[in-house]
C-alpha cells in the first residue's frame, strides 16, 4: 500500500490564486500573487507542526544572557543523528557591536527541542555569520566564522574552529582568510560548505564587504541601524596602508583534503561586483548530474543573481559573469541553495536534476518564505516552466530573513532562519512530502 504524504492528508496542495484586486490588497501582496500565477505550478502550505524554535527572545536562556538579536543561522548533523545549529547574537538590538558572539545548540529528536546555547566563540569586536559543517570522515564538527579586527563593518578574518564532542569543546581558532588579503578589506560567509567534485574537495562561500561598504550601499545596508556608526566614520590612521575599497567580489574558499587545509582563492576566480549593485551572501552548489557548479547571490536590483563555474578538468578556474535572474525576486535579503542538486526520476522514467533555494519571492519586503523547486540556472528547458514552491511562512506583514538550507540524513529539507522579534526558527519538509512536490 503506497504511503500518503501528509500533504495529500490534508490537501494542501493547491494552484497559485488568481490575481484578484480588492480593496485591502496591498502592492505586495499583488506582485506575489502575480509571481505564483506566472512561475509556480503548485502552491504548498507549510504545515505548522513542522516548525520548530531553535532559539527565542521569550525563552529564560535568551533573558539570562539578555539576548535580544539573533541572526544568521546554520545547520549539521552528525552521524548519530544529532542536529546542530549555530547562530550570532548579541545583547544589542542591532548588529556590529561589540560583543556580537556566536551561540551553538543541539537537538536529539530532530529540531523538536534544542538545548540550550553554549558560547563557542567571542571576542572583543563582532563575530559575523557562523557556518557549520559535519564531517563524517574524522566525525568532527567544523564552525566557521568571521571576525571585526580592523573595522566594524561586517566580517574580518575567516576563522574555523573544531570539536569532536558535539560541542563540548573546542579548538583553537584557525584562520582561513585574513583580512589583509585580496585587497585588504573584511572578509564575510553565510551559506553552506559546498562539496566538490572530489569527495575531499570542499568550497566555504564568502564575499568581501569593503570597509566603505555600508556608505557606499547606506540605503539598504543593514549597518545603518546601528546609530553609533553614524556618528564617526571609521578610518585608518596616517601612513598605514588604506583598504581598496574596489575588492567588491564573491567566491570561495577551497580546501583540497577534506577540510584538513584551505586555500584562498585568486582574484581571476571571483565574481565582482556590478557598479550598481553588490552581489552578496553567495550560496554555491554543485550539480550532480553536470558535474558543474553554480552560484546564487543576493543584490539590491530585486533579483536573485547567479553565475556558473567554469572548469578545467575537475579544477575550478573561474566564475562566470554574473547575470539576474527575471523570475526570481529578492529584496535585497539572502537566498540559500541546498549543499547539492535533487536528482529524482518522474513517472516515465526520466531522470531530472531539481534546486531547491529559500527565498522570499519579492522585490522589497523579507516576506512570505518559502522553498522554491527549480532547475539550475545554467540549464535549458523548453518553453515558460513552472515550479512548486512551499510557503514556510505567508505572513504579509512578517520578517523572515537569511534562511539556511540543509538536507538530512533521511532526505528531508531543512531551512533554518530569522522570525525578526521572535528569535530563530527551522522548518522542515519531510522527504515525502518533497518528493510529493517534485512530481507534482
Amino acid at each position: 500500500m503506497k504511503r500518503k504524504s501528509s500533504l495529500e492528508k490534508s490537501d494542501r496542495r493547491t494552484p497559485p490564486p488568481a490575481l484578484l484586486m480588492t480593496a485591502s490588497t496591498t502592492h505586495e501582496d499583488f506582485e506575489y500573487a502575480r509571481w505564483l500565477d506566472t512561475n509556480v505550478s503548485t502552491l504548498v502550505k507549510a504545515d505548522k507542526k513542522n516548525a520548530f524554535e531553535v532559539f527565542s527572545f521569550a525563552s529564560e536562556n535568551a533573558k539570562d544572557a539578555k539576548i535580544s538579536y539573533a541572526h544568521m543561522g546554520t545547520m549539521c548533523e552528525t552521524k548519530r543523528g544529532l542536529f546542530c545549529a549555530a547562530f550570532q547574537c548579541s545583547a544589542f538590538g542591532c548588529e556590529g557591536k561589540p560583543g556580537q558572539h556566536v551561540r551553538f545548540c543541539t537537538s536529539e529528536d530532530k529540531c523538536e527541542t534544542w538545548t540550550e546555547t553554549k558560547v563557542p566563540m567571542f571576542g572583543l569586536n563582532a563575530l559575523w555569520s557562523p557556518v557549520l559543517h559535519y564531517l563524517e570522515q574524522t566525525d568532527e564538527i567544523l564552525l566557521f566564522y568571521s571576525e571585526s579586527r580592523k573595522q566594524l563593518s561586517p566580517g574580518g578574518d575567516v576563522k574555523l574552529i573544531r570539536t569532536r564532542d558535539e560541542g563540548m569543546s573546542w579548538s583553537e581558532p584557525e584562520t582561513i582568510l585574513t583580512h589583509e588579503s585580496l585587497g585588504g578589506v573584511p572578509k564575510v560567509i553565510a551559506n553552506r560548505v559546498c562539496r566538490g567534485l572530489k569527495e575531499e574537495c570542499l568550497r566555504l562561500p564568502f564575499w568581501t564587504e569593503p570597509t566603505d561598504s555600508w556608505l557606499r550601499y547606506r540605503q539598504y545596508h543593514p549597518m545603518e541601524e546601528n546609530a553609533s556608526l553614524k556618528k564617526k566614520v571609521y578610518h585608518s590612521p596616517p601612513g598605514s596602508r588604506d583598504d581598496d575599497s574596489e575588492s567588491v567580489y564573491s567566491g570561495t574558499i577551497d580546501s583540497h583534503d577534506g577540510g584538513k587545509t584551505w586555500e584562498a582563492p585568486r582574484i581571476k576566480q571571483l565574481v565582482k561586483f556590478p557598479e550598481h549593485t553588490w552581489l552578496i551572501e553567495n550560496s554555491v552548489l554543485r550539480s550532480a548530474l553536470q558535474n558543474d557548479y553554480s552560484m546564487y547571490m543576493r543584490s539590491a536590483t530585486g533579483e536573485v543573481w547567479y553565475s556558473s563555474g567554469q572548469l578545467r578538468g575537475d579544477v575550478h578556474q573561474y566564475w562566470s559573469t554574473p547575470k539576474p535572474i527575471p523570475n526570481l525576486p529578492n529584496p535585497n535579503s539572502k537566498v540559500s541553495a541546498n549543499v547539492d542538486s535533487f536528482v529524482y526520476t518522474t513517472a516515465n522514467g526520466e531522470v531530472k536534476e531539481r534546486v531547491v533555494l529559500a527565498l522570499n519571492p519579492s522585490k522589497t519586503k523579507r516576506a512570505p518564505l518559502g522553498l522554491y523547486i527549480c532547475r539550475a540556472h545554467n540549464r535549458e528547458e523548453s518553453g515558460n516552466q513552472k515550479y512548486p514552491f512551499i510557503e514556510v511562512e505567508g505572513d504579509p506583514n512578517g520578517n523572515f530573513a537569511y534562511p539556511t538550507t540543509f538536507i538530512s540524513s533521511d532526505g528531508s529539507v531543512f531551512v533554518i532562519y530569522t522570525a525578526w522579534d521572535v528569535g530563530i526558527r527551522v522548518y522542515r519538509v519531510p522527504s515525502l512530502d518533497l518528493e510529493t512536490a517534485l512530481v507534482s
